[in-house]
């Protein structure tokens, strides 16, 4: 019988039996302070040479390549990341706004991850969100999540580069 058919007490005792560790939920999670998820951020940020900030809402900053990219903080949920970049629309008219929509569409439909959408003043926003099984795990994916926003900010320029 493979494990994956025994009932979920028997699994957390065999994992448990096994040394293996048992993860139950979030509802098990270790409470976090904001303080201590901006420092966590910050220090794995600091390591990879990123200067991060703590803004005036109480997330984490940091500049990459030119562009500015925000750790969203939840004290609340810790085991949920979101990473985010957002950008001034330079045209805010009617016509830049559906641009600015396929641009989303076709970014957030081709890259994997990442969701592209216009906020409430109709700026872009490129966030890529997971849930860890603690907040620390978010360093083994930072790097690839970064990547994944890169793509789809230049999917998004090039389908609005295309419609103009």
């Amino acid at each position: 019988m493979r494990p994956t058919h025994l009932p979920g007490r028997m699994l957390i005792a065999a994992g448990l039996a096994l040394g293996i560790p048992v993860w139950s939920g979030a509802a098990d999670a270790q409470p976090f302070t904001r303080p201590q998820l901006q420092e966590l951020f910050a220090s794995h940020l600091r390591s990879e040479s990123l200067a991060p900030t703590v803004d005036s809402n109480g997330n984490v900053r940091f500049r990459r390549q030119g562009r500015t990219y925000v750790i969203e903080i939840d004290e609340n949920d810790p085991l949920y990341f979101r990473l985010r970049l957002s950008f001034v629309a330079q045209d805010t008219s009617d016509t830049g706004r559906v641009r600015y929509l396929e641009g989303c569409n076709a970014a957030s439909s081709q890259i994997k991850v990442v969701k592209c959408f216009l906020d409430e003043e109709g700026d872009p926003t490129f966030a890529a969100e997971m849930f860890v099984i603690v907040p620390g795990d978010f360093k083994a994916s930072l790097d690839r999540v970064l990547r994944a926003i890169d793509g789809a900010h230049e999917r998004f320029t090039r389908t609005v580069n295309e419609l103009r």
